[in-house]
């Protein structure tokens, strides 16, 4: 829960390899067609939340600081998870439940796992228990009953049943039957179409939210539609498709991100640049990595440093993190030597490195 960068996925491949590195688990992510990459400050939703207090950790315990590095919820707690809708989750004593901007708890700590609030609601399980939903308040306001559940996106939310991906409606209904399996996408709705795996050969498509195949099944993998389009790939290349269907930019990258502001990272044999949505290549492949553009600034990789560049391809900080994350809110989640700190967009730390 707490890195949320990291998925079950990538810990497997990395046990499997023996990679150590924080470089390595951004690659990794090419060898399990994941979904783009996560960051610590991006939604996986279309839009992000702009965030006002970053989780810290001090001496094994976790708080929160605001964008000028001062410490607004004193560390105290096992582990944090972002703010969303103004609630963060926290866990006390091996058990998760939620507080508000100021620390307080609003939601007594009583779960073995939970996730972040969406639409007023968040799933939530104790131990021995199946997934449900509580409001705000608390209340469990769809009842423990699903082996898997996520967070709400345009009113539904993907849940688990005998094994099977359906979805829910934020009464609890089940408005799209479960049918799907072997869902290793998002599958969250976003535009009003959803990616999930369909028939036999577990290929990719689109479903709108009654159900209906949308886009025909085709893909290996098929991503979220960000501003009406999709990064989808077919055998060993990536493209992008739009909400009709239709080819948008042929397959023909080694892999891809989804675009933001206006640019999408791309690899074309063993280097990352970037291309505009027209397809043409904005800045040329000469980066290990490239990471999304965020507030005007990417991460970008070196041999095995990041560092960060404007959309003119300019660095405007150096190559010197061993990790390093998108901007919100004028900061950025960077790691060097196991520590993780927070920069501002001079490459000055707003908050020292720290365990």
């Amino acid at each position: 829960m707490y890195k949320m960068k990291r998925s079950l996925y990538l810990f497997i491949s990395l046990a499997i390899l023996g990679l150590t590195s924080c470089s390595a688990v951004k690659e990794i992510q090419e060898l399990i067609d994941p979904p783009p990459p996560p960051t610590p400050t991006a939604s996986p939703v279309t839009k992000k939340e702009q965030r006002t207090l970053f989780p810290i950790e001090q001496n094994g315990k976790y708080g929160f600081i605001n964008k000028m590095g001062k410490i607004v919820i004193p560390p105290r707690f096992e582990r944090v998870q972002n703010f969303s809708e103004g609630l963060a989750a926290v866990k006390i004593a091996e058990r998760w439940g939620y507080i508000n901007e100021q620390g307080e708890i609003v939601i007594e700590p009583e779960f073995d796992s939970v996730v972040r609030f969406s639409q007023s609601l968040a799933a939530v399980k104790k131990i021995g228990q199946r997934w449900g939903y509580i409001n705000k308040s608390g209340e469990m306001v769809i009842k423990p009953q699903f082996e898997e559940a996520v967070y709400f996106s345009e009113g539904l939310a993907r849940v688990t049943i005998d094994g099977k991906w359906g979805y829910i409606d934020r009464a609890g209904n089940i408005v799209i039957q479960p049918e799907y399996r072997g869902q290793t996408g998002r599958g969250f709705f976003v535009d009003g179409l959803a990616a999930v795996r369909i028939g036999s050969a577990y290929e990719y498509g689109y479903i709108d939210q009654t159900g209906k195949l949308i886009i025909e099944a085709q893909y290996d993998f098929a991503g979220d539609f960000i501003n009406g389009l999709a990064r989808i790939k077919i055998g060993d290349r990536w493209g992008y498709i739009d909400k009709t269907g239709r080819e948008f930019i042929r397959p023909q990258f080694v892999f891809n991100q989804e675009f933001s502001e206006g640019l999408a990272a791309v690899k074309i044999d063993d280097k990352y640049g970037y291309i505009d949505v027209s397809g043409n290549r904005i800045i040329q492949p000469q980066y290990d990595f490239a990471g999304n553009f965020s507030e005007g600034v990417a991460e970008v990789r070196i041999d095995d440093k990041y560092g960060y560049i404007n959309a003119s391809n300019e660095m405007i900080i150096e190559p010197e993190f061993d990790n390093a994350f998108g901007f919100s809110n004028g900061i950025a989640e960077v790691w060097v030597d196991g520590k993780k700190g927070y920069i501002d967009k001079i490459g000055r730390f707003v908050w020292n490195l720290s365990n």
